[in-house]
């Protein structure tokens, strides 16, 4: 398959996931909005995802763009965050998010140029990649690749299997599916919930092309996604990650899910990431 041009703007290289991680922590503490640690865990595969496709055509709605769905609405901060990183959207308008009257609600919206639907009602998302999977190929567009990114606990949800059952049967090789593997739901560990272990194992039954990666590695991400577009199948990508990365009082946290920053947390992570960048 063939990959959209990238645009003129910043390359997957070029893009820190640091400095994204700062950008969603500003945009939390300002708003005092929730889910830090589902924010966290989603950053690299955000920016491996938006580094692979042309933001050009994103930009201007072409009808022959690639498209990304964020199925895990609630990863809305580092969703907005990556695409004014990438020059989709300003980033003056990422300090209403959260606030009254902003088109930057809490979970991921389509009144925000740039985004393909709107998520949150976990497991829908990746529906409607499927549909936009099958609708660019009767476009004469199947070389456009199609990401839906989900949660590990999102896929408890049937639908998600129905969408998957369904680009199998249709050999939609421009959809790949990126599963944030963070092993933690809203409250408590995944596998409480519904063990979906062997997780690659279930994926494969389902005749899907699978790959397993380090979650916050842009560059294996980015080539797992190539060599997926390359196959005959749907591809599945599991990213292995840490829910809230790189902010440790809330790594491994199901209580991040909710809570809000005060100052001295802000202040606090921002000063890990700081210390972070200048140690590499």
């Amino acid at each position: 398959m063939q990959l959209d041009a990238r645009s003129a703007g910043p390359s997957s290289n070029a893009v820190s996931p640091s400095a994204v991680r700062r950008t969603v922590l500003s945009m939390l503490h300002r708003s005092k909005a929730s889910h830090l640690g589902s924010n966290m865990s989603v950053i690299e595969m955000m920016i491996a995802m938006f580094g692979l496709v042309d933001c050009d055509k994103i930009r201007s709605q072409a009808p022959d763009r690639s498209r990304i769905l964020v199925s895990k609405g609630h990863c809305a901060a580092a969703t907005y965050a990556t695409m004014a990183h990438y020059g989709i959207l300003p980033f003056d308008l990422l300090q209403t998010y959260h606030m009254d009257g902003s088109i930057l609600a809490g979970h991921v919206s389509h009144t925000v140029p740039g985004v393909e639907h709107s998520t949150g009602a976990l497991g829908h998302g990746l529906s409607v990649a499927v549909g936009c999977a099958l609708g660019l190929r009767a476009r004469g567009f199947s070389d456009r690749p199609v990401f839906a990114l989900v949660g590990d606990g999102e896929i408890q949800e049937g639908s998600i299997w129905e969408g998957l059952m369904f680009a199998q049967h249709k050999k939609m090789n421009n959809l790949i599916t990126l599963v944030d593997n963070n092993l933690i739901s809203s409250i408590t560990n995944t596998e409480k919930i519904i063990d979906m272990r062997p997780l690659a194992g279930r994926f494969e039954g389902f005749g899907l092309n699978v790959r397993e990666v380090d979650g916050h590695d842009v560059g294996k991400i980015t080539e797992a996604m190539q060599d997926l577009l390359a196959g005959d199948r749907p591809g599945v990508i599991i990213c292995n990650t840490v829910k809230g990365r790189d902010v440790p009082f809330a790594e491994w946290e199901p209580i991040w899910h909710y809570r809000s920053l005060n100052d001295d947390l802000y202040s606090q992570a921002i000063a890990y990431l700081n210390s972070l960048d200048a140690s590499s």
